[in-house]
This record gives structure tokens, C-alpha cells and sequence, in this order.
């Protein structure tokens, strides 16, 4: 791959990325109504907690200085993620199922897709596979000219509709069963590849990406900025300036050796095969399966404070 393809994929898997992450941003309503009384008592919880702030202002001691507070915070988290990111951890193993999942899932998706079905040059490999495109793309019409028939009764009717779907079903199914096999092979390619970026590539610049994450995050630079462990309300620039700098390594590395794996192996992949493992949907759900489990580890160890709705949002994906 050369490098404006590489900047090319970066920028759209990243894209992505941001996407599911703005899709997980939960709105509250706002326009619930309250009584005086409780207002009252809003207030004066409010008088309270203000009274406490200037107090503790006033007794702070000296603030830190930012860089000394930075450095702290850096020293620590490359250390965190040098005792995660090695062959003897768990880690990697551990999110090759949520992994593995979340490909199948976009692979499937994407034999499946509308462009693909509505594609009358697509090459047909299975006999399921053309029957299956065609009554995809007809499966309405069809379905209205049932409804027009008339019926015994409306249980000949409802079997009749169910028939159609399972036909639709049966063979949906089939054509996929077919795939998987060439599907599970890549996978194992492209798990190794992955496991090679994570604990041979990544490590050695561990270092380098905390300093710069926390940098252009300015995690230091707040005055309640601590120097072991990175505030709640920094977490979204931290996660920005993080995935950014990850992103761009892991396209840089994996679409070179995975590209080569899959072109210069003895095993011959589908074109299509080829081109689904280096589209920047794949890197994104990469991406962000690694990602997260990162910001739990840090957020287990205690450096990473992160937002309540973000955790809500995780488990509920989960």
C-alpha cells in the first residue's frame, strides 16, 4: 500500500470510528418539571458545595508544575500498557472472540448488502448465492403479488407469506455456510497480523504515543490535574488523540502484512476476500474493540477516570 492509500484508509477507518462513538452519546430530556420547594433545596445544596469549593481553594497547596505532571502521567501509562501489550498477557487473546465476531458480522453484512445485490455484474460463485441475490432484489414485488391472491382463509395466507421468508432465509444461509470457511481462514491471517502489531510492533513506541496522546490531550494542563491518572472530563481529547496516533500505526503495519499474507501466500483469496480485509470498516471494529478494552485495563488500574455514560454505553453493547 503507499502511503496517501494508507493516509486514505487512516482518515475513513477513523471516520468510522467517531461515528460509533457519537452514536453512543445518550441525550437526557430536559424539560421535566420541578416545584419550588425543590428548587429551594436545589439552591441550597448548591450554596453548600460552593461554600466547600473556596474553602478547599484556599487551603490548596501550590499547584504542580504541568510539565512534571505530564511526564508522571506518561511514565505511567506506557508502563501500564508495556505489562499489558506483551506475549505473556492475556490481553490480546482475550478480545479475539469480540473480535472475531465483529468481522463476521461486517463480512456477512457486506455479501448481503444492497450495492452488492443490486450489482448485475457481481460474478456468482454458488448457485444459493444467485437465487438468493434475486429474490432479494424482488422479494417485495413477490410479497405484494401474495398479498394479492385470494385465500381460503387468512392461515393459508400467513403460511403462505412465512414460506417466501424462509425460502429467503434457507438460502441466505447456505450461501453464507459456503463462505465461511475462506472467511475463518483470513481471520487466522489477520489475527496474527494483529497479534504481531500489538506485541512487536506497538511496544517499542509506547513511550512516544503516551507523551504525545497526553500532550495534544493537555490531560496536565487542568489546575485539579494529577500526575497519576487522567481526569473523566480530559477523556474524550485523550481518546481523540489516542486513537488517531493507534490508528495510524496499525494501518501502517497490518495493511502492508496483510496485504502481502493474502496476495504472496500459496492459498489463493477471492478478489472480494482481499479487498473486505483492507476497507477501513474493518480497521475501525478493530480499532475499537482494541481500543476499549485498553480504556477498561487503564480505567481498572486507575488512571483513566472514564465517563459514566461511556460504561453504560460498553456494557449495553456487550
Amino acid at each position: 500500500m503507499s502511503d496517501g492509500q494508507k493516509e486514505t484508509l487512516t482518515l475513513q477507518a477513523l471516520g468510522l470510528l467517531n461515528e460509533q462513538v457519537q452514536a453512543r452519546i445518550v441525550h437526557y430530556k430536559g424539560e421535566m418539571e420541578t416545584n419550588a420547594e425543590l428548587d429551594a433545596i436545589t439552591a441550597q445544596v448548591v450554596a453548600q458545595l460552593k461554600a466547600m469549593q473556596a474553602t478547599i481553594v484556599e487551603t490548596a497547596p501550590p499547584r504542580r508544575d504541568p510539565g512534571e505532571t505530564e511526564a508522571e502521567q506518561a511514565r505511567t501509562m506506557t508502563a501500564l500498557l508495556q505489562r499489558i501489550l506483551t506475549p505473556d498477557s492475556n490481553f490480546a487473546t482475550s478480545i479475539l472472540k469480540s473480535l472475531g465476531k465483529r468481522i463476521a458480522k461486517l463480512f456477512f453484512e457486506s455479501e448481503l448488502h444492497e450495492r452488492t445485490k443490486a450489482d448485475k455484474e457481481k460474478t456468482i460463485h454458488h448457485a444459493e448465492q444467485g437465487v438468493f441475490y434475486v429474490l432479494s432484489r424482488y422479494k417485495n414485488r413477490l410479497r405484494a403479488e401474495l398479498e394479492g391472491f385470494e385465500y381460503v382463509d387468512p392461515e393459508i395466507k400467513q403460511l403462505t407469506l412465512e414460506l417466501l421468508a424462509k425460502m429467503e432465509r434457507d438460502l441466505q444461509v447456505a450461501f453464507l455456510s459456503r463462505r465461511s470457511p475462506e472467511l475463518n481462514r483470513v481471520m487466522t491471517i489477520y489475527t496474527a497480523v494483529l497479534m504481531r502489531f500489538l506485541h512487536e510492533h506497538l511496544p517499542p513506541h509506547l513511550g512516544a504515543l503516551a507523551r504525545d496522546t497526553l500532550r495534544a490531550a493537555g490531560t496536565a494542563a487542568q489546575p485539579n490535574s494529577v500526575g497519576y491518572k487522567v481526569l473523566g472530563d480530559r477523556f474524550p481529547a485523550f481518546r481523540a488523540e489516542w486513537e488517531r496516533a493507534f490508528m495510524q500505526r496499525m494501518v501502517s503495519f497490518c495493511g502492508d502484512e496483510l496485504l502481502a499474507a493474502l496476495t504472496e501466500g500459496q492459498e489463493a483469496f477471492r478478489e472480494e476476500t482481499v479487498k473486505f480485509f483492507t476497507d477501513p470498516h474493518v480497521f475501525s471494529a478493530s480499532a475499537q474493540v482494541i481500543c476499549d478494552s485498553l480504556y477498561d485495563f487503564l480505567c481498572l488500574e486507575g488512571f483513566l477516570d472514564l465517563p459514566v455514560d461511556w460504561r453504560v454505553s460498553l456494557a449495553r453493547e456487550s
